[in-house]
């Protein structure tokens, strides 16, 4: 009966990897799996804490997170993987020494298990029966799998990440603030023509990072040691140029619509994908809308304040959802 308890338990083990790296590789869009989710959300909210209580002598400690946190996701897959195989070639008894015959400790089954996940077995011990040879066969098949599987989705995260920052340092580039960007774009009597083709160009750059953000979620872990290369200081910014935009300036001499309405509904979508954690508190609250007073001293138009208030209470979930992503990912507002 022992016996079998541990092959149940082994199958359990095994059944819940396989389910845990298939929701986390595969299934683009649909989140991570049950141990991933729960093992990143708790050692990403850990190092949260660490890093607010020790601030400027931690600084590298959030954007060295993403990498170790992957590695460790793996390592637990592989773990649990072989913990569950070894199990049910415990319990299955079919494990021997393959020149004496002598039956498998179960150190020896431990080994046994590794080397056949591996698929380096070297044939020092075998299973006895032909059903668990057969078993072992498929041991190694489905380690095989779980690695490739495991190696393709970590080169697949590291390239969505560099395309990421690739973006936020082109975002940075447009100003260090919102009033930046709208003041940058301004020549002296009107938003240059120039400025209106950059808003038409964001949008197919910040739907990258959207879908990215969907079809790996644990991009939320990693972190950049500089905000200007922090997709959600960016985004955030920008979102805040374009209230400006929308809100605050004349109408007289906005740019058209069609170049600012889409890059909001990017950043919507944004918002909607980046599923930045489960944590409550602070950003709970929209942040204070921008400020205007460098439109204003650079002659650019602008509305009666009610107006741009009006609106960013009409934006609060979203703008408290954009917070919550910039604070989640260890930076202020307004970073």
């Amino acid at each position: 009966m022992t016996g079998v308890v541990w092959i149940v338990l082994g199958v359990l083990a095994v059944g819940l990897v396989v389910w845990d790296v298939t929701a986390t590789t595969l299934t683009l869009g649909e989140g991570t799996g049950p141990l991933t989710r729960r093992l990143l959300s708790a050692a990403w909210q850990l190092l949260l804490r660490v890093h607010r209580r020790r601030g400027a002598r931690q600084p590298r400690l959030l954007s060295a997170a993403g990498p170790l946190l992957m590695a460790i996701t793996v390592a637990l897959w592989v773990a649990v993987f072989w913990a569950g195989w070894s199990l049910i070639f415990l319990g299955s008894g079919a494990v021997e020494e393959a020149r004496t015959g002598r039956p498998g400790t179960v150190a020896d089954v431990v080994y046994f298990a590794g080397y056949s996940v591996s698929t380096l077995g070297v044939g020092d011990f075998v299973a006895t029966e032909p059903a668990w040879r057969v078993m072992s066969a498929f041991a190694s098949f489905s380690g095989l799998a779980l690695v490739t599987l495991a190696i393709t989705y970590l080169f697949s995260v590291m390239s969505a990440v560099v395309s990421r920052r690739a973006v936020a340092t082109e975002l940075h580039g447009l100003g260090d603030s919102a009033q930046d960007i709208v003041a940058d774009g301004w020549d002296g009597d009107r938003f240059s023509p120039l400025f209106t083709q950059q808003l038409l160009q964001l949008p197919a750059r910040l739907s990258s990072v959207a879908e990215e953000h969907l079809a790996y979620p644990v991009l939320h872990y990693f972190r950049s040691e500089r905000s200007s290369a922090s997709a959600p200081v960016a985004i955030a910014r920008l979102d805040d140029a374009m209230l400006l935009l929308e809100s605050a300036v004349d109408p007289r001499v906005r740019p058209p619509a069609q170049a600012v309405r889409p890059v909001r509904r990017v950043i919507e979508r944004y918002v909607a994908t980046a599923n930045s954690g489960r944590r409550r508190g602070s950003a709970d609250a929209p942040p204070p809308e921008p400020a205007t007073d460098r439109l204003a001293a650079v002659g650019i138009p602008l509305t009666d304040p009610a107006e741009l208030r009006g609106a960013a209470e009409q934006c609060a979930r979203r703008r408290a959802r954009l917070r919550q992503l910039v604070e989640d990912a260890g930076w202020e507002w307004g970073a």
